[in-house]
């Protein structure tokens, strides 16, 4: 009977274990909310001319973020006049490519390491997030001239990631089936037996 009792603990963790891995799988997804964001003009010529825009905060990332995935999904109104994009705080030369107080930065997009939106985006990038720290920048397209801001609409969704998932719901069907065992254990027939001698 004690047994029995006890068997209720690795049961009880496994099924913890098992349930969250399953709300992990489905995951959450947010409303999606949207933000104005000032368009730089460019004078005409090529993208890649001109002048980036960025905000003046970081986009602090956690480590413990690794367990999970989550990606930001964004669209904006004006795809044919702007580009936004998404870059590593590490990777900025902050003497040259700073933010003044109105977020120019005075470097083009060459000069920034984007890794995700940038000058090929239409009008909506994708972004799995990592741990560390980003800023978001955006540029007016080549002769946008008159268009002062954006319309930026943003979801993300929220899972856990593949390996954390893996070896929670093993370690949650390890511990059921050991719970189980120890409640109604299973006993095995010796096949090694000897014969009995005639």
């Amino acid at each position: 009977m004690m047994v029995r009792i006890m068997s209720v603990l690795p049961l009880l963790t496994g099924s913890i274990c098992v349930l969250l891995v399953l709300v992990g799988a489905i995951g959450y997804t947010s409303d999606s909310e949207t933000v104005e964001v000032p368009i730089p003009p460019c004078i005409p010529g090529s993208d890649e001319d001109c002048e980036i825009g960025m905000n003046q905060d970081n986009l602090s990332v956690p480590q413990p973020f690794m367990l999970l995935d989550v990606t930001v999904d964004m669209r904006w109104d004006h795809g044919d006049d702007a580009w936004i994009g998404v870059v590593d705080v590490d990777s900025i030369d902050w003497e040259k490519c700073g933010p003044d107080d109105q977020g120019l930065t005075g470097c083009t997009a060459s000069e920034f390491d984007i890794i995700a939106g940038g000058t090929t985006s239409q009008d909506n990038l994708e972004w799995d997030l990592e741990p560390g720290e980003t800023r978001f920048i955006t540029a007016g397209r080549a002769g946008t001239l008159s268009l002062e801001s954006n319309m930026v609409t943003y979801t993300y969704s929220v899972g856990m990631a593949t390996i954390p998932m893996l070896l929670l719901g093993t370690i949650g069907v390890a511990l059921c089936l050991s719970g189980v065992q120890m409640a109604f254990p299973v006993k095995f027939s010796r096949s090694d037996k000897e014969a009995p001698l005639r």
